[in-house]
């Protein structure tokens, strides 16, 4: 698979450029519209098409922004000569897409950064649900803070995605990914800080983290997105470091899909 490298171009895509979820409260002007609400399935469909993708063997050759095998953004480069080109045309700008291709493009400018990544997932005491629940900036904010709280006291600011799931019977919890900066155990300590503490009989089963394989782990993690959203409002955030990254990262994909079909 293809590996999509860094250039100093990457600088010019700034968040104010990228995402709506920079991690920051935002006063909303009443003179500007509601945002679009976001379609999963508009979002599945970019996701196919992506995957689906094929880098011709001319732009193999002159294309310096592949080379060695790595995340499945783009996918696998087999190589056609003789296919009619499929229309990239609409592909989407970044602002146009949903939570799920951000996860996505986040997940996959994990995978290529110069550090290990990880996934996680946290399952929240009822304390901190219940906390979180009232919380006067809703949910994904109250964990948030407390998270980014936490890390700056422990002196680290990993780049990380993450969002609320919901289990079988609604019990919310948090599936995310982030890039290491230091010891995976002080990522934990950190977490625990924030977001609680099972009873000892539990505790070993509260926080999972492995090795970062695939952006699989992304679409997997935000199966649920709209319907816990409907629930708790907003559901899903990112750094706005890592939310550079996604941008840049789905930028080039979306550029080298264009240009295969000039």
């Amino acid at each position: 698979m293809p590996l999509l490298k860094r250039t100093p171009e990457q600088d010019r895509y700034s968040a104010t450029n990228a995402a709506v979820q920079d991690n920051r409260p935002q006063k909303r002007s009443k003179k500007v519209p509601q945002r679009v609400r976001q379609s999963a399935l508009k979002d599945r469909k970019i996701l196919e098409k992506i995957a689906a993708f094929r880098v011709p063997a001319h732009m193999l050759d002159g294309e310096t922004s592949v080379a060695h095998p790595t995340p499945s953004i783009p996918p696998s480069p087999t190589v056609t000569t003789d296919t009619p080109k499929a229309s990239n045309d609409n592909i989407p700008v970044w602002a146009l897409t949903g939570d799920v291709v951000k996860a996505v493009a986040a997940t996959a400018a994990l995978q290529i950064a110069d550090r290990p990544a990880y996934a996680f997932t946290f399952n929240l005491t009822q304390k901190a649900r219940e906390k979180a629940m009232s919380h006067p900036r809703g949910f994904l904010e109250s964990l948030k803070r407390s998270f980014d709280k936490q890390l700056a006291r422990a002196g680290v600011r990993p780049p990380y995605w993450f969002c609320i799931d919901r289990d079988w019977d609604g019990r919310l919890h948090i599936h995310g990914a982030f890039g290491a900066v230091t010891e995976n155990e002080v990522i934990k300590e950190t977490m625990r800080r924030a977001w609680g503490v099972s009873p000892e009989k539990g505790r070993q089963y509260q926080i999972k983290i492995k090795p970062l394989r695939d952006d699989g782990w992304a679409t997997y993690a935000t199966r649920n997105l709209r319907r816990v959203s409907n629930k708790i409002g907003p559901a899903f955030t990112m750094t706005r470091p890592l939310q550079q990254d996604a941008l840049w990262t789905y930028v080039e994909v979306r550029r080298i899909m264009l240009r295969s079909s000039e």
